[in-house]
């Protein structure tokens, strides 16, 4: 779809308090130019430094229809390599995660090593103008904050710290250590709704207390600030008194450590999710599979103090939440779907991280 064609007042109402068209959750052309314009020219969140500690470990992802390995090299670096052999396309890696001292492709054996140069490729020797420095592996660009690592397939990226501004500096004020956190569970739910259906309804808390009961038991939403930035938005709960004594229903210690809840979205689908607690942190990657189909990767990652009793209530309590937003924002897509609702009417009083959201897409799709 040609800028020409795009509706030219989108912007507008969205300034005005209107949600995006709801054409542009269920179509897939609108989502194949998402593909474009936005995945394949922003940094995303792809994994942690720690799935990655020693020379020879990998693990794989996908960046919208890009196929990628992240690995570590012989020389402690990493890289960010296109997931496809230089010969005939094939997938070279199709395990998640591993080690490895090269990449060797299933199909016809063509070697790589870990930085994704071509160490080996049978038959070249007969092939008199085979150079081997011309067929390395692609690579994308890789950065990292703290224990997270990002990539971008935009050649032309503008660097990460570009987009982060004073994020970590802010998520350091919170008092929580986030060199000192380590991943403990990690799941992975599909949900039959567009992404931006799933970022939307995680930016605002308008719905918690009629869906959420548990957080609202912890999080005083009545006292609950949202501040917007370039790429990236906060929302900071304070932890009700009833929890602050370690009563409530919420399931798991709240009186001690950071105490606030402090939430952050980063464009375009990654979210960190600072609990009040000793420790407790949420990850949240929200991957587009296909117009009506999300794959949500949820992460809980924990400080050393935190016990294990303490981790698996704090994981139940989160869990509960997921299981509840999923049912919504399914019931969501289908009615977008009907054609009965052309564009939403946002409550900016408590959505307007969601239109923050909905700007940065309109304005990637838009200015093209």
């Amino acid at each position: 779809m040609s800028r020409a064609q795009q509706p030219p007042d989108v912007a507008v109402l969205l300034e005005q308090g209107y949600s995006l068209p709801s054409e542009w959750y269920v179509s897939a052309a609108h989502h194949a130019q998402e593909q474009e314009h936005i995945f394949r020219r922003s940094w995303q969140y792809v994994g942690l430094a720690e799935q990655v500690t020693q020379p020879g470990d990998y693990f794989t992802i996908t960046i919208g229809s890009v196929p990628l390995i992240i690995t570590r090299d012989r020389a402690n670096e990493l890289h960010a390599l296109v997931n496809v052999c230089r010969h005939r396309g094939s997938i070279i890696v199709t395990d998640e995660c591993g080690h490895r001292s090269s990449l060797q492709c299933p199909y016809h054996a063509w070697t790589y090593d870990l930085n994704g140069t071509l160490r080996q490729a049978p038959g070249a020797a007969d092939e008199p103008d085979f150079d081997r420095q011309a067929f390395a592996l692609p690579q994308a660009k890789l950065a990292t904050w703290g224990p997270f690592i990002f990539v971008n397939l935009d050649p032309d990226a503008a660097p990460l710290s570009s987009m982060l501004g004073d994020l970590p500096q802010q998520v350091a004020a919170t008092g929580l250590d986030l060199g000192g956190i380590k991943r403990r569970v990690r799941r992975v739910m599909e949900i039959k709704a567009n992404w931006k259906v799933v970022v939307d309804n995680y930016l605002e808390c308008y719905h918690c207390p009629t869906a959420h009961p548990g957080f609202c038991d912890l999080i005083d939403v009545k006292n609950y600030h949202i501040v917007e930035y370039e790429h990236f938005s906060t929302q900071t709960g304070s932890v009700k008194a009833s929890a602050q004594q370690g009563k409530g229903k919420h399931g798991y210690d709240a009186t001690k450590g950071v105490s606030e809840g402090f939430y952050v979205y980063l464009w375009p689908n990654f979210t960190l999710n600072i609990y009040p607690g000793p420790g407790n942190v949420s990850l949240n990657l929200f991957v587009p599979l296909a117009v009506d189909r999300t794959l949500a990767i949820y992460e809980y990652c924990f400080a050393g103090a935190v016990s294990e009793e303490e981790s698996t209530r704090f994981i139940r309590f989160i869990d509960q939440v997921q299981d509840e937003d999923l049912v919504l924002c399914e019931n969501v897509q289908r009615g977008l779907a009907t054609g009965y609702l052309p564009q939403g009417k946002l409550m900016l009083a408590h959505e307007r991280a969601l239109r923050h959201f909905q700007r940065l897409v309109c304005r990637s799709i838009t200015n093209i």
